[in-house]
């Protein structure tokens, strides 16, 4: 087994930062006051939500969910997309001392009925009534939900069973007068080493599996990101991808209760470059497939421009190309270089402060591509297991091609098989009523990823691919089909690939086209490709 890779330790840990949510919640409330924490679309207007208003929310869920008489470590589902009610109740369900259930919008009604049954979730907050009259239907086979709370909607009449969101705060502010304190000794007594949240991995066989978050884990992972890249109380998030994944959990909610940035909740996922082109966010968090779309619209767009504009797009790419030719040398452009970047990206480039990119890998060649138009995309690598981020490129030292260097307080090891092994204060707690499934995910303390890697000279982490996706041909010759995968979607007009060969004597990739391009491509005698 290789020597361990350890972050530098920061110049000053901010120590004094609270290690459980409701507490650092109250810490950034009670200093932002009045000041807007939330922002929602309505109609076409951003309306804002002070942190006072939040904090006054976030008691009256609390309260509410206090009125249903659950106890500490108690599970509550959350099943819904992003908006104000889900951080909302995700820092109420800490207040009250239990554990946030958190479930995909997409989840189909059998994969929720399992998931409420095996977290025991005693209450459900479900976001509206289509969903709701799913959970109806499998009522019968949930013997251990109380109660549901709908966030959207009027709520059916019956036993009571199901309440409005309104009803449940009513509930709540009659509850917290009634019993004064109860509150705030209930979110005091919450320690670091609490469950906060499960986490659903989904995994490639068998049923899935609940990851354990602590507080600690949560609250130490956010604080290890702004040692990475800068936060302040003035940045603009924009909240897309679903709250239900630990890195979207860590990226605007967690390191918003860190800072006391603004959140915008994006309405629908493919409004999300609308909105940021309305918010101007300071830093933005994507998946690759999404920067693969936007570099595949900027290069149509390109091809399509002819005479003085060609010109001006030729020597504005000549002029990123290097740029980031500089910056991969570690040294700095020469004057001339820099003064017609700058002019290049002024007319024609849009800069952005902080882009992080996760969830899977992106071309190397695409990230020198954005860097070149002034984008600079991060990076990173983690697994729910690991609170979302172990390691992270760093702006203004960004190796591409790798996933970057660990957290601060992470340690990286490469096993003698290529596993990359990762040990710190991000790493979970193990998995919900599986204690097997735990146990052979550790060694040695280490966990255990699954993905195989390398590290460079500089400590910086490749990732080769996953332990359990390489193959063998029928010649004996191990391939790791990942990159390749990656390498063919950056290709324009490419949406998906995955490379085949296990056992044969060849290796084949399978690939389906973007719609247009299909659409583009078929033929009179074809029309089925335009279906």
């Amino acid at each position: 087994m290789s020597a361990a890779v350890r972050a530098p330790a920061p110049a000053e840990m901010p120590s004094e930062l609270p290690e459980t949510v409701p507490a650092l919640f109250q810490r950034t409330a009670q200093r932002r006051g009045d000041a807007p924490a939330l922002h929602f679309k309505a109609g076409e207007r951003w309306t804002p939500i002070s942190w006072v208003d939040y904090n006054r929310a976030v008691s009256r869920v609390a309260n509410a969910l206090l009125a249903e008489g659950l106890n500490p470590q108690d599970r509550v589902a959350l099943w819904s997309s992003n908006r104000p009610e889900w951080q909302i109740a995700d820092i109420g369900i800490a207040h009250a001392g239990l554990v946030t259930v958190a479930i995909y919008q997409s989840d189909a009604a059998e994969q929720v009925r399992y998931l409420l049954n095996h977290s025991e979730s005693k209450l459900l907050i479900v976001e509206h009534r289509k969903l709701l009259d799913e959970v109806i239907a499998l009522r019968p086979d949930l013997p251990g939900l109380q109660r549901v709370i709908l966030i959207e909607g009027d709520a059916p009449e019956g036993d009571g069973w199901v309440l409005t969101w309104e009803q449940a705060l009513r509930r709540g502010d009659e509850f917290g007068r009634s019993r004064p304190g109860l509150l705030a000794s209930r979110w005091q007594a919450v320690r670091p080493e609490d469950t906060a949240s499960l986490i659903y991995t989904s995994g490639t066989t068998g049923l899935p599996k609940a990851a354990i978050l602590t507080h600690r884990n949560l609250t130490w992972t956010a604080v290890a990101t702004l040692q990475c890249f800068r936060g302040d109380p003035h940045d603009r998030v924009v909240s897309y991808l679903p709250l239900a994944h630990v890195l979207e959990r860590v990226v605007s909610e967690l390191r918003q209760l860190c800072t006391g940035c603004e959140v915008y909740f994006c309405p629908k996922i493919d409004q999300v470059m609308e909105v940021v082109a309305q918010v101007h966010p300071t830093y933005f968090t994507s998946v690759p497939r999404l920067w693969e779309k936007i570099y595949a619209g900027i290069r149509e767009k390109m091809d399509k421009v002819s005479g003085p504009r060609r010109m001006i797009r030729d020597w504005a790419l000549l002029m990123g190309a290097l740029r980031t030719a500089a910056y991969e040398r570690h040294k700095p452009m020469a004057p001339w270089v820099r003064w017609q970047w700058s002019l290049a990206d002024r007319l024609v480039f849009r800069k952005v402060e902080v882009c992080i990119s996760g969830s899977a890998a992106v071309s190397p060649d695409m990230l020198r591509f954005f860097y070149g138009l002034g984008i600079e995309i991060l990076e990173g690598y983690g697994l729910t297991e690991t609170t979302a981020p172990a390691t992270f490129n760093r702006p203004g030292d960004a190796h591409f091609g790798t996933v970057g260097l660990p957290l601060p307080g992470v340690e990286i090891r490469i096993a003698s098989d290529g596993e990359i092994l990762v040990k710190g204060n991000n790493v979970f707690g193990g998995y919900f009523k599986d204690p097997k499934n735990t146990k052979e995910t550790f060694i040695d303390g280490w966990l255990k990823t699954g993905d195989i890697g390398e590290l460079d000279k500089d400590g910086y982490l490749k990732i080769t691919d996953r332990k359990k996706d390489l193959f063998k041909t029928s010649g004996g010759k191990y391939v790791a089909p990942g990159a390749m995968e990656t390498q063919l979607r950056s290709q324009r007009g490419i949406a998906q690939a995955v490379v085949l060969g296990d056992g044969r004597p060849f290796v084949a990739a399978l690939f389906t086209l973007e719609r247009d391009t299909a659409e583009g491509k078929a033929g009179p005698h074809d029309p089925s490709a335009k279906r």
